[in-house]
C-alpha cells in the first residue's frame, strides 16, 4: 500500500525565515530531533552556500551515518555546487542531492543569464555531472506553478531521462490554488513513467495561507511525497507545515499515513523548534497553538466536558498534547468552573457556585486571561470578600 513519504526541509528552507541562523549545535540537535519523528528524508542544507555550511552538513553526515533516514543537501545546476555537495556528504550512507533551476520564465529571466535552449542544455548536463557523484538525485523545477507547461515538461523528461528519482514541483511563491496545483500534479504525473518508480512531490509555500490546500490538493492529485517544515517556518509566510499535513492524513486519509511516524513526539520537536529559532507558535496556529485544544465558551465547555470529540476533532494525545482545556472568564459557564475547581481540589458551596461566576466575570475583564494560581487567588477574594 502507498505510505506518502515525508521531506522534512527545518534545516534547510526553515534557515531562509529572516531571522535565523543555524549554528552547528542547532543543526545537530534539529537533525536528531526530526530522526526521531520518522521523517523519510531531511534536507540538511546548501553546502556552497559557504564555507562553513559544507562543514557542518559534513559533520551531520557523519554524525547520524547510521540512521535510515535520508540526508538531502540543495544544489543549484552548476558543477561547482555539485561538487561541494558531493565531498560534503561523501562518508555519508544514505544521501540525495536535489538540483535546482529555474523554470518559469520570470524566474529564468532574473536568476539566470541563459535562455530556455542554453538552460535545458545546462541542466541536463548537471543531472549527468550528479548521477556520477549520487545514485539518488531529485529535480526541483523552482516556480513550477507559473512556468509554460510544455517548457515544464521539457524539463522533466529530460530529468527522467538522466536516471533521476525524484521530480518536485514547488509552489515556490505560494501562487497556486488548489485546483491549480492539483492539475499541474496530474500534468506531470501524467507524463511520468511509473514503472521507474519516480516519485512525485509537493512542496508550497505559504504566501496566500494555501500551502496545507495545496499539499493536500497534491496529494489527492497523485503526489508521492511532501515537503515541509515543523511549525511552518520558511522565508515570507513560511511553509506547509508537515505536523499539519500528518494530522489531516491520520484523520481522514489513515492508510496513507506510515505506521513508521512517531505522531506522539511532534509537540516536543515543535517546542525545540521554538527554543532554537526563538519564534514563537501563534495561539491560533493549527495542531501546536496554545488555543487549539483550549474552550472559552460556556456552551462549549459543558459539552467538551461530556465528550470531547464534540469540539475536538484531533486527538490531542497522538500528538503529546493535552486536550480538552478550559479557559474561564467572561463566557464561561457553571460546568467549565466547576471543572477546573474540582481539578486544583478546591472546594466551593454549590449554591455559591452561580454568585462565584459572576464574582469571576467582573474581575475578568481586567484580568483578560485567568490561569491556576489567578483562579486559587480569586477563590480567597471571593471567601474572603
Amino acid at each position: 500500500m502507498k505510505h506518502i513519504k515525508f521531506q522534512d526541509t527545518t534545516l534547510r528552507d526553515g534557515e531562509q525565515t529572516p531571522g535565523i541562523a543555524y549554528n552547528l549545535k542547532d543543526k545537530l540537535e534539529l537533525t536528531e530531533a526530526i530522526i526521531s519523528l520518522g521523517i523519510d528524508s531531511i534536507e540538511i542544507g546548501f553546502p556552497a552556500a559557504s564555507e562553513e555550511e559544507a562543514k557542518i552538513i559534513e559533520i551531520i553526515g557523519s554524525q547520524f551515518n547510521n540512521s535510515k533516514t535520508e540526508f538531502v543537501v540543495f544544489s543549484r545546476a552548476k558543477e561547482e555546487d555539485i561538487n561541494i555537495a558531493y565531498k560534503s556528504l561523501r562518508n555519508t550512507r544514505n544521501k540525495k542531492i536535489q538540483i535546482v533551476a529555474p523554470a518559469s520564465d520570470l524566474h529564468i529571466l532574473h536568476s539566470t543569464k541563459d535562455n530556455k535552449s542554453s538552460l535545458l542544455k545546462n541542466l541536463e548536463k548537471s543531472l549527468i555531472f550528479a548521477k556520477e557523484k549520487f545514485i539518488n538525485v531529485q529535480f526541483t523545477a523552482q516556480d513550477a506553478p507559473r512556468a509554460d507547461l510544455n517548457f515544464l515538461k521539457e524539463m522533466v523528461e529530460i530529468a527522467i531521462s538522466k536516471g533521476v528519482q525524484t521530480i518536485c514541483l514547488p509552489d515556490t511563491t505560494g501562487f497556486s490554488l488548489p485546483n491549480d496545483y492539483a492539475d499541474l500534479i496530474s500534468s506531470i504525473k501524467s507524463i511520468i513513467d511509473r514503472d521507474k518508480g519516480i516519485i512525485l512531490s509537493a512542496h508550497c509555500h505559504n504566501d496566500l495561507g494555501l500551502a496545507t490546500a495545496n499539499t493536500i490538493a497534491a496529494i489527492n492529485a497523485g503526489a508521492d511525497q511532501v515537503e515541509g517544515t515543523i511549525n511552518g517556518i520558511g522565508e515570507r509566510a513560511g511553509n506547509t507545515p508537515i505536523e499539519e499535513i500528518v494530522a489531516i492524513l491520520d484523520l481522514k486519509y489513515k492508510d496513507l499515513l506510515s505506521s513508521n511516524l512517531n505522531l506522539s513526539l511532534f509537540k516536543k520537536v515543535s517546542k525545540q523548534v521554538e527554543k532554537i529559532t526563538c519564534i514563537s507558535t501563534h495561539a491560533n496556529k493549527p495542531i501546536f497553538g496554545k488555543n487549539v485544544f483550549m474552550h472559552a465558551s460556556g456552551m462549549h465547555q459543558r459539552a467538551m466536558i461530556e465528550n470531547s470529540n464534540t469540539f475536538e476533532i484531533i486527538n490531542s494525545k497522538k500528538f503529546g498534547i493535552e486536550g480538552g482545556n478550559i479557559a474561564i472568564g467572561k463566557l464561561s459557564g457553571r460546568a467549565g468552573v466547576q471543572k477546573v475547581l474540582d481539578d486544583l481540589n478546591i472546594n466551593i458551596e454549590p449554591d455559591r457556585i452561580n454568585e462565584f461566576l459572576a464574582f469571576i466575570k467582573n474581575k475578568s475583564v481586567d484580568l483578560k486571561e485567568i490561569n491556576n494560581s489567578i483562579m486559587k487567588s480569586l477563590v480567597k477574594d471571593f471567601i474572603n470578600k
